[in-house]
């Protein structure tokens, strides 16, 4: 039976990288073996709704679980949902609209306003309902710019502030828009199911507002039959002013920094960067960071210095993983990004004691006391006083193990669990591995079990001090109360 039984990672060695690898899946990939190399690294894989739909993606989600089940590792899959996403209408000839001039955007379907020297259609009455004088409207992902001048009660008068070509059906995004709207679309909707139905093992929600936005996925989620886990990606105004509220739902957070990019500046990015990652680690939840990391690999086949250093800092912010998008999904060299973020994060990784000792510092108020937490934290710290070689935590759904993963300071984690979803679930945590466990019933019996799978599969020494952290009775979720320590 043991046989049988398989880890998310390879063996751990001194320096071994904590922070995980985030790759999203695209063409590049899907050429040649590079699928099955990237796979041996990364730790998290992304699946772009906004690029693909559910026939498409079924047979690359089957390849990859037979690659990684090739590999012997247990990696979690996420489908990243597109969420609402704005676009000017069709229109048959593009046309220019340049600096300074005046045009007009009017609802799909009504007659054009007369006057101006350009207007394009807008399939959503609901930016006409939010449109502000002074307000930013970003078509074609910030290429161009205009000005809301009037409102009107049919059209929106507007100034070209950044001026180009305007062609049909490009994104169009409003600044500072809130308007109530449904956080999920038809094409969302339609991903969902298709997520529940081939098993991904979370969601991310793009454009979160406020809490209520991943309530309705949560129940989205239920109604298709699954219970997957939400991340929600910070992008928005509103997602940074109710950061608090979002961070204690969410399973785990995403720092989105192409929209909060555009939304609040590219210079408040850096800072926003450091609030979020905090935040997250406040209430005890992974953050993945994410955007341009290694954008240059798009085109050309080593980082350049900066992204080098952008990515270690996002490290030394504190967060648990760093993804790479069209640097792996689509760029001209999508294996060499993979090696160069797993690279530079491995260095960092090196560095990170200091950093990370200050976060830890800083906990929620409403998660001081709870009995788990405190467990948690005081495993850690037995865990660096005594000089254990790992803290091994038995889970149910892997709270504990998030706990610790945020508590700890080098000490590797081993997330021990009967369920495969959650054993790969934990991937996505930083300096964590997952251990699926055969199911006992008795302390005693599940040292027996567990023992000689630690010393065969982690490298595990006589004279060797392992911390234990479970719930008696076992495997009861939110009932972690024990802490052991083993010496070997």
């Amino acid at each position: 039976m043991l046989k049988s039984l398989r880890i998310s990672c390879g063996l751990p060695e001194e320096n071994m990288r904590k922070t995980k690898i985030v790759i999203t899946i695209g063409p590049a990939l899907m050429e040649g073996n590079r699928l099955f190399e990237a796979l041996k690294i990364a730790d998290v894989v992304r699946l772009n709704a906004s690029h693909s739909d559910g026939p498409s993606r079924t047979p690359v989600i089957k390849k990859i679980r037979e690659i990684l089940e090739e590999h012997g590792r247990s990696v979690p899959i996420f489908l990243d949902l597109q969420g609402p996403k704005w676009r000017l209408g069709a229109f048959d000839t593009p046309f220019d609209a340049p600096d300074g001039s005046i045009g007009y955007f009017y609802p799909t379907g009504s007659e054009a306003p007369s006057g101006g020297s350009w207007a394009a259609p807008v399939p959503h009455p609901e930016l006409f309902k939010g449109a502000k004088i002074g307000q930013t409207w970003l078509v074609d992902d910030g290429a161009l710019v205009f000005e809301v001048e009037e409102i009107y009660e049919n059209y929106v008068k507007a100034k070209t502030i950044t001026g180009g070509l305007v062609k049909q059906k490009k994104g169009l995004m409003p600044i500072g828009l809130d308007v109530l709207i449904d956080p999920l679309t038809k094409k969302d909707l339609e991903d969902i199911h298709w997520g529940v139905k081939d098993s991904v093992d979370l969601f991310a929600q793009s454009f979160v507002r406020h809490v209520s936005d991943l309530a309705r996925l949560e129940e989205a989620i239920e109604a298709a039959g699954g219970n997957q886990p939400i991340i929600a990606k910070i992008e928005h105004p509103k997602a940074v002013e109710n950061l608090d509220s979002i961070a204690a739902k969410a399973w785990g957070i995403m720092v989105a920094r192409g929209d909060l990019g555009v939304e609040l500046g590219v210079e408040k990015v850096p800072s926003l960067q450091k609030q979020i990652i905090q935040t997250a680690r406040k209430y005890l939840k992974p953050v993945i960071t994410a955007t341009q990391m290694l954008e240059s690999m798009i085109e050309h086949a080593m980082p350049t210095r900066a992204e080098s250093s952008d990515v270690a800092n996002a490290i030394w912010d504190g967060t648990d993983a760093v993804m790479l998008s069209a640097e792996s999904a689509a760029g001209k060299y999508p294996l060499d990004s993979i090696r160069w973020l797993a690279k530079i994060a491995e260095d960092a990784d090196k560095h990170d004691s200091l950093q990370l000792k200050a976060l830890r510092l800083h906990i929620s108020p409403s998660l001081a006391g709870q009995i788990d937490v405190s467990i948690a934290s005081a495993a850690c710290h037995t865990a660096n006083e005594i000089g254990a070689k790992y803290v091994v935590a038995f889970t149910e759904v892997g709270n504990n193990v998030r706990m610790i993963a945020h508590s700890a300071g080098n000490t590797p984690i081993i997330g021990a669990t009967t369920c495969p979803i959650v054993a790969r679930r934990l991937g996505v945590m930083r300096n964590v591995q997952s251990l699926l466990t055969p199911r006992a019933e008795h302390m005693s019996e599940l040292l027996k079990l567990v023992i000689p799978m630690l010393q065969a599969n982690f490298n595990i020494h006589a004279g060797d001090k392992v911390v234990m952290v479970l719930g008696h009775p076992l495997w009861v979720a939110g009932n972690t109360n024990t802490i052991r320590v083993v010496v070997f």
